[in-house]
């Protein structure tokens, strides 16, 4: 029996891998500047200008940073992958209703639930990019947060490249939003079909014996 392809489930897999991918871009840039910065976290980070080129600045909580690292690995990355990896297996199945048989209004609402944590951590990222861009170019010859990448520490943190890697982590988490938008608007496209085809199967009772162990489930 040839392979039947359901292009709805394939394409709900391709979109889990493309979460995998923004899950690497949203932690590594992020978690790599933190470490660089002994553990400290850039983002909402208030700073005291006390001289021309000299500045106090006073770190915010290390959650701020870990929570979008954190959530971008375990769902963007870990749970999108095994995801990924079923959806690719379901799709292609021998069996052509294996589609409308899997379970997908659980699967949706974990998806709607992710899109919105990671709202929140996209908007972490961008407000406390903000605001410490907004207190860098205040002192005295900054013209623009990029110079904070040339930050002379009298310690060993190390601030190069971070201004691109802030900005690459804010860029992938607003990605990272619409992907996982993306799946719940599949998940419901799926659950609609699915109901349709259980409202056609009992529009249709002389065909019930062909049909049974096969209905479409939500």
């Amino acid at each position: 029996m040839p392979v039947v392809i359901d292009f709805h489930v394939l394409a709900q897999a391709v979109v889990y891998f493309i979460s995998v991918v923004c899950g690497f871009v949203i932690a590594i840039p992020l978690g790599v500047t933190t470490r660089k910065l002994n553990g400290q976290c850039l983002l909402f980070t208030d700073i005291t200008w006390t001289g021309h080129s000299r500045f106090q600045p006073s770190f915010s909580a290390g959650s701020m940073c870990y929570f979008p690292v954190y959530l971008a690995v375990a769902v963007g990355i870990v749970f999108a992958a095994g995801m990924g990896v079923y959806y690719v297996y379901a799709a292609t199945r021998k069996d052509p209703d294996t589609g409308s048989r899997m379970w997908v209004f659980p699967f949706t609402l974990i998806s709607s639930v992710s899109a919105v944590t990671f709202l929140v951590a996209a908007s972490i990222i961008s407000a406390g990019f903000q605001a410490l861009c907004d207190q860098y170019t205040k002192g005295e010859g900054v013209e623009s947060c990029k110079e904070f990448d040339h930050v002379n520490w009298n310690d060993s943190k190390d601030s190069s490249s971070a201004y691109e890697h802030l900005k690459i982590s804010e860029g992938a988490a607003w990605v990272m939003v619409l992907v996982w938008l993306v799946q719940v608007g599949l998940g419901i496209l799926r659950i609609v079909r699915n109901r349709r085809l259980r409202s056609q199967g009992s529009s249709n009772p002389g065909n019930s014996g062909n049909v049974v162990g096969k209905s479409p489930t939500a």
